[in-house]
């Protein structure tokens, strides 16, 4: 014969933890408009930032998605790119900046909306004197694919 080892209070509390908790994705969506782009070396990824961020979240979602569930609506509000050089004098940044909406028409525990921004900025390299100064750099395109990656990350982490 069978005999439970959970008890009620047990099952309940491993019903509410975050494994439970995640919430179902049927829709990702994001959206880019022309004044996001804010300098010409962003403007070169224009045409494919939303289906980099778009496939970046559902590869993050993987586990989560579903025929019905939350759509997940993404607006990107800002992207600019700077090189190595730029971001080191302090004269363009990289950044990715936008608003996400979470909506359930079938659970309205799950409507959320915050804006999201993250950015790339190298760290500063204290050498002392007797060392050679070695200038590590990393070009627009390894810029873009980590704040895509950070951008997406987020959202999912949102959604679990």
């Amino acid at each position: 014969m069978f005999k439970s080892l959970v008890t009620p209070a047990a099952a309940a509390l491993m019903m509410s933890s975050s494994a439970f908790a995640e919430t179902m994705v049927s829709k990702v969506e994001v959206g880019v408009d022309l004044t996001a782009v804010k300098n010409e070396t962003a403007a070169a990824y224009y045409t494919s930032i939303e289906n980099d961020l778009e496939t970046a979240i559902i590869a993050k979602l993987t586990q989560q998605l579903s025929t019905s569930g939350a759509s997940v609506l993404v607006d990107v509000d800002e992207l600019s790119l700077a090189n190595s050089f730029q971001s080191i004098l302090g004269i363009a940044e990289s950044e990715l900046a936008g608003s996400i909406i979470v909506s359930n028409l079938e659970d309205n525990s799950q409507h959320q909306s915050y804006d999201l921004k993250v950015s790339f900025e190298p760290a500063p390299v204290v050498l002392s004197a007797d060392e050679d100064v070695v200038i590590l750099r990393s070009n627009t395109a390894d810029y873009y694919a980590q704040m895509v990656d950070a951008f997406a990350e987020n959202v999912a982490d949102k959604l679990k």
